[in-house]
Parts: C-alpha cells; sequence; structure tokens
C-alpha cells in the first residue's frame, strides 16, 4: 500500500512448541529461538482505504487486512483477542482508544500484533500514519496517527512478552520508533513493514501477502527446508519481494528477537526441479513483468509457471524458458524527480511543484519528489507561477 502526505511538504491450527535454544548458552534477554504462540497473542489491525480528505483511495476488493484477522484465527488466536478497525471506523480518537485498550489487556506472557494498512509520512522527526479523519494542509501534524506518540505509549505501558509491527504504507519503516523504545527496556520487538525509514511503497497488497504467507506456512519461504518458518526468512520473503516485484526498499528493524524465532510450520516441501535453469522460487522478468517460478509442468512447452500479483490478487500465467531471464531488478528509494514550474505554499513555506492541469484561478498541483496521492488543487493565494 502507499503512499506519502508532503507534510514539509514532502503510503493452522496448534503446533508443539519447540524450544531450540542452547542449555546453558546465556541470551540475556534476547529470546531464543521459541515458537510464536498463536492462542497467547492479541493484535490491533488497521486498514484504511478511504479518507474524509481528499486522498487516493484504494479498491476494497479482496482487502487484505481482513484477510490477516482471518488467517490469524485460522492459526489459533481467539477471535476476542484481535481489535480489527477499518476506514470510518479508523479515526484518531478510535486509534488511540483501542491501542489504549489492547495495551491494557494484554497478557505478561503474551505476543502483541499491531498492523496498519494505508498512507504514510515522513515530517521532521517523526512519522504519520493517515487515519480516516486526518485533515490535510496546516492541521495535519495534529489530526495524524504519530509513530512518535505511538512508541511513548507502548514504552510506558505495555506489559506483553513481545511485540510485532507490521505496516503496509510509504515511509512504514518510521515503525522503527517504537521497537527503539522497547529496546531501552529490553522488550523483544520487532518492525517489518512494506517500506524503509527514507522511501514511498507501491499501491499493491505486495507486503501484507508475504505475511499472509508467512502465516500459512508456504514452503517457497522455508528457504533452509527445515519444515519451519523463521523470523529472517519472513524478513527474507518480505525483502525479496519488495525488491524484485516492486521495486523497492523494504524496513526491518529487529530489537532481541532472534532470527531463528518460528513463526509456524511450513506447509510442505519446495518440488525439486533438478536442471531447471530457474528454480522454483526464483525471482524473474518475463514480457517486461517481474513475477516469481512457483512450480514447473512436465510439458513440452511453456512448463513455468509464474506467478503475478495484481494489486490484491495472485496471478499464474506459464511460460518457456526462452521467455525468462532472472530479475536484475534494483529497489528504488525515491521517486524520479519531476521539474518544477510553479511554488505552492504549505503550512507558511513555499515548495516546488508542477502543475498537471489548470481551470478558472485554481490549479491541479503535483509537489515535486512526491507521489500523485497527495496532487491537490491550489487557488491563488497558494500559488506562484514560474514566467515563461
Amino acid at each position: 500500500m502507499k503512499s506519502h502526505q508532503p507534510f514539509s511538504p514532502c503510503h493452522h491450527g496448534k503446533f508443539v512448541y519447540v524450544l531450540l535454544g542452547l542449555i546453558g548458552l546465556s541470551l540475556g534477554n534476547r529470546l531464543s529461538a521459541s515458537e510464536w504462540k498463536p492462542e497467547k497473542t492479541y493484535a490491533l489491525i488497521i486498514g484504511v482505504l478511504e479518507w474524509e480528505s481528499d486522498l487516493t483511495a484504494y479498491p476494497k476488493s479482496n482487502r487484505k487486512d481482513e484477510a490477516l484477522r482471518k488467517q490469524l484465527i485460522e492459526r489459533g488466536t481467539p477471535p476476542k483477542n484481535i481489535t480489527m478497525l477499518l476506514d470510518s471506523k479508523a479515526s484518531l480518537t478510535s486509534i488511540r482508544e483501542a491501542i489504549g485498550e489492547t495495551l491494557d489487556t494484554v497478557a505478561e506472557d503474551s505476543t502483541l500484533i499491531i498492523y496498519y494498512a494505508g498512507h504514510g509520512w515522513h515530517a521532521e522527526d517523526d512519522f504519520y500514519f493517515a487515519n480516516h479523519d486526518v485533515r490535510l494542509g496546516r492541521s495535519n501534524r495534529h489530526t495524524a496517527w504519530s509513530m512518535k506518540e505511538l512508541a511513548a505509549t507502548v514504552a510506558a505501558r505495555f506489559k506483553g512478552k513481545q511485540l510485532i509491527l507490521w505496516a503496509d504504507c510509504c515511509y512504514s519503516g518510521g515503525m522503527k520508533l517504537i521497537a527503539e523504545a522497547l529496546a531501552s527496556r529490553k522488550t523483544p520487538c520487532f518492525s517489518l513493514t512494506s517500506a524503509g525509514l527514507e522511501n514511498v511503497s507501491t499501491g499493491n497488497w505486495t507486503f501484507t501477502q508475504c505475511i499472509l504467507d508467512g502465516l500459512a506456512g508456504s514452503p517457497l519461504i522455508d528457504t533452509n527446508e527445515d519444515g519451519n518458518i523463521s523470523l529472517g526468512e519472513l524478513q527474507g520473503e518480505v525483502q525479496n519481494a519488495m525488491h524484485h516485484l516492486e521495486g523497492q526498499k523494504s524496513g526491518y528493524f529487529n530489537s532481541d528477537f532472534d532470527s531463528d524465532w518460528i513463526i509456524g510450520p511450513a506447509a510442505g516441501k519446495i518440488q525439486p526441479t533438478p536442471g531447471a535453469k530457474f528454480p522454483i522460487g526464483s525471482y524473474v522478468r518475463a514480457n517486461h513483468r517481474y513475477g516469481r517460478v512457483i512450480g514447473m509442468i512436465d510439458e513440452p512447452t511453456q512448463p513455468y509457471q509464474i506467478q503475478f500479483y495484481r494489486y490484491s490478487e495472485k496471478v499464474v500465467r506459464r511460460f518457456n524458458e526462452s521467455d525468462l531471464t532472472a530479475s536484475t531488478r534494483t529497489p528504488a528509494t525515491k521517486l524520479a524527480r519531476i521539474q518544477p514550474d510553479c511554488k505552492v505554499q504549505w503550512q507558511g513555506k513555499w515548495y516546488d511543484a508542477k502543475v498537471v492541469k489548470s481551470e478558472t484561478d485554481r490549479w491541479w498541483i503535483r509537489y515535486v519528489d512526491y507521489d500523485e496521492s497527495w496532487n491537490e488543487w491550489v487557488g491563488q493565494d497558494r500559488i506562484r507561477l514560474k514566467q515563461r
């Protein structure tokens, strides 16, 4: 999901607990390679695909925030332990109340998951996620969900065993602030996000789908083929998928979690493909699109099954080996710069922008270095057109 607001101005079942730590090896407060216990998990899922303000909305078909709740329940998390705020239910007041109620409820031996999907942006020393009732313009800072605020709240009130942070939006790497705040308390926490601290995110559900695949035990994620999906393997899955399929950098920050911490069992093994130029699990380019090899069919033509992501859907097509090349995609950290032809006032300052279209006494502009989801109409009082 994406994207960012120019603030400156600038988106089964139950399984056996396995302890893999070595007896006598001192790890301090760091988690040993233990296994996630879904039955002792709480989750706060916040997904916003539409806003009261003029922000770019997303289609609601097959939305993955709802799928995440379903997947957690299928894995054994009690439904009563999951709070979900979607769209109009996700006001700033409701989010704050849900955070407080969840922190008060989490037991000491439990895991807490906080997830967000929508729009996000970076401003000075803070990161903001767009609640449904966020206001654009001068009031932006005071009406958006602040990660700095969340970090302070969690650091002061979290009493559970460990915290997991997932976010699918631009600048979602800002969740690192929460993990850093808990690091001082030696509370295990990791932040795994679609974007880093400095980059935007795509409008697809690719990141969240990776999380769902990990929870479901996709054998493609079990890279060491030990029958389990570990935190390190899930992080690698997200990094590679965002890198090759979306061309962007993902975010990850780990505070006191063992990378061998087990998320769950793998649901099978990858099919051996001896002699295949592109092994199952590898990323390829096919017909100018980037996808992943997910299978091989014993057919003389088009034996490769290539999976592509299309917003919230997985699409599989067949190809010949000659149609494929290995992905060499390099993730971009910033948007391609557009050439400004005006300056626009934002919170008392003037910033470079480009006029996309105009009407009588108003201009539809795009801020330089920021994506189209934050285009807006401005009047004569906020724009300075360059002389031609």
